[in-house]
């Protein structure tokens, strides 16, 4: 008969200890190390630092305190280069005197207004809403269903003296809507709604046919740097 016991001092009876991490990379070439490590730790180091990145990029997005905007200006149907904005923005920021770091000004000129796209009517309605919106500057044709929709405040009670009376041959004037009463057909008194802005550097280059006005946004917070802004597009200094 064929004998199947193994013998008592065969290999499969010796005691095994286990290799350390640090026992077998102690015993690798640089090659091995890095095969080493391309095998078992490459993916998993990727992954912990995506993720890393992303949960750094979120607190700092959602945590971090974001400044405030103490004058937002919209602009509709002119357009801007990104070096215009960026230079219209840090010179009123400058101008009225603002923190940069927890303060901004804010000029949008994105806007497009017409009868046939209401999507930036819509979302200038809802920064109005919303008591986001300061100024208001769109070309005249768009402007008076603004000032006749009651949107707009009267620059005479917003204008101090010396702004009012230098800026009287400016002034964009409109009546208010009655009942259902149209643009037309309006029998009110008329008042300032606004100020034309044909004349400011910031617009002479644009045709003036129908020339770009001015006006504070009703429900705003922020008249008084509203006020500092018609000071500074004229050069009107206090």
């Amino acid at each position: 008969m064929k004998q199947t016991r193994l013998d008592d001092n065969a290999s499969i009876y010796e005691r095994r200890n286990p290799k350390s991490e640090r026992q077998k990379l102690s015993e690798m070439n640089g090659r091995e190390k890095w095969q080493y490590f391309k095998d078992y730790y490459f993916k998993k180091t990727v992954i912990s630092v995506l993720l890393i990145s992303l949960v750094g990029y979120f607190l700092y997005t959602v945590l971090s305190p974001k400044p405030e905007t103490v004058l937002h200006i919209a602009c509709a149907n002119y357009q801007f280069s990104e070096e215009q904005i960026e230079q219209l923005e840090q010179e009123v920021a400058d101008y009225l005197g603002i923190n940069p770091n927890t303060q901004e000004v804010l000029f949008d000129p994105s806007y497009i207004l017409s009868d046939f796209d209401y999507s930036s009517a819509e979302k200038l309605s809802v920064l109005a809403f919303a008591r986001e919106l300061d100024v208001l500057i769109v070309p005249e044709s768009k402007f008076q269903e603004y000032a006749f929709s009651g949107s707009l405040w009267s620059l005479s009670d917003q204008l101090p003296t010396d702004l009012y009376s230098a800026l009287s041959d400016k002034f964009y004037l409109s009546q208010l809507r009655q009942d259902e009463e149209s643009y037309e057909n309006a029998t009110g008194p008329s008042y300032v709604f606004g100020i034309y802005l044909d004349e400011v550097e910031l617009f002479k280059n644009y045709p003036t046919e129908d020339p770009p006005v001015l006006g504070i946004v009703l429900s705003g917070e922020n008249n008084e740097n509203a006020v500092e802004f018609i000071r500074y597009l004229f050069g009107l200094n206090p």
